[in-house]
């Protein structure tokens, strides 16, 4: 029985090393890019890609001057995306924020910069220019900036670490909706946090983070990945991330094995091998 337990943690710890670098890679050419209404002018492009359900939600504001975008999935997307927009406006595409780095949210970006200026938090470019990812944006903040086109507003905050350094929450105000990029993702209606280290993620600052989003006037959340949620859903979620950096925590200190913790997160948590991937950081984060 011993032995099957450290085969079965050797398999979630082979399955979950390939995570981030998935985010960053194409994965087949997407064949149906849903894009629905949200709430008044503002729709969400949804999908798959090769029936994954991984790809990442993409955010489009429709305004009198032009569309703001949150997010531009892979490269292989770009004319998908457009086309999506076209279908529900004639207006150009004006402005990309990007809510982190990784591949599957800034992947396109390279397309959009002949035509849109491109707006991510310092680190998250600076992680691009760091990896030489194509289409670091023209424009980085530090703590907030807002675009304002056509008489509506975007509010694109900082507020600290969690799935990496360099995330941000872009905040629609007169829609009271919020998309978190990977601060908040998932699929199947379960959310546990993906912690990139490489890249200053932090699962300690994570529930502060989330905390400072929902002081925001919200009602609805858009997701890096997974279905459309709700103030209560991210509230919900940041007591999850909390809890399972309490039990970890807990658990490293009464010196706990890596396999003992990993039962628990899947018992309790129901962790997925792309969770497990970043026990080991976890666990070293924590053990102060």
């Amino acid at each position: 029985m011993k032995r099957l337990v450290v085969n079965l943690s050797r398999a979630f710890l082979v399955l979950s090393i390939g995570w981030i670098a998935y985010t960053q890679t194409s994965h087949g050419q997407s064949t149906d890019l849903n894009i629905k209404k949200l709430k008044s002018e503002l729709y969400v492009i949804e999908g798959t890609s090769n029936g994954s359900g991984d790809v990442g939600n993409v955010a489009v504001y429709v305004t009198s001057e032009g569309v703001i975008l949150v997010d531009d999935r892979f490269a292989q997307d770009y004319d998908l995306i457009v086309a999506a927009v076209k279908r529900v406006t004639s207006q150009s595409i004006r402005y990309v924020i990007n809510t982190h780095h990784h591949g599957d949210h800034t992947g396109s970006n390279l397309h959009f910069l002949a035509t849109s200026e491109l707006i991510a938090h310092t680190n998250a470019r600076k992680h691009m220019l760091d990896g030489n990812m194509p289409g670091p944006p023209q424009i980085a903040f530090t703590d907030q900036t807002s675009v304002f086109l056509g008489g509506k507003e975007v509010r694109a905050i900082y507020y600290g670490r969690g799935h990496t350094d360099g995330d941000i929450a872009v905040y629609f105000p007169a829609e009271r909706v919020v998309h978190l990029g990977d601060l908040m993702a998932g699929t199947r209606g379960v959310t546990n946090p993906v912690v990139d280290y490489k890249n200053g993620g932090c699962l300690r600052d994570w529930p502060a983070t989330l905390d400072g989003v929902l002081k925001l006037d919200i009602d609805t959340v858009i997701p890096g990945h997974g279905e459309i949620s709700t103030r209560d859903g991210l509230l919900a979620h940041r007591n999850k991330i909390a809890s399972i950096r309490d039990q970890i925590s807990g658990l490293v200190h009464d010196r706990k094995s890596k396999d003992e913790i990993g039962k628990l997160l899947i018992s309790k948590f129901d962790f997925k091998p792309i969770n497990m991937g970043g026990l080991d950081g976890m666990m070293a984060e924590l053990k102060n």
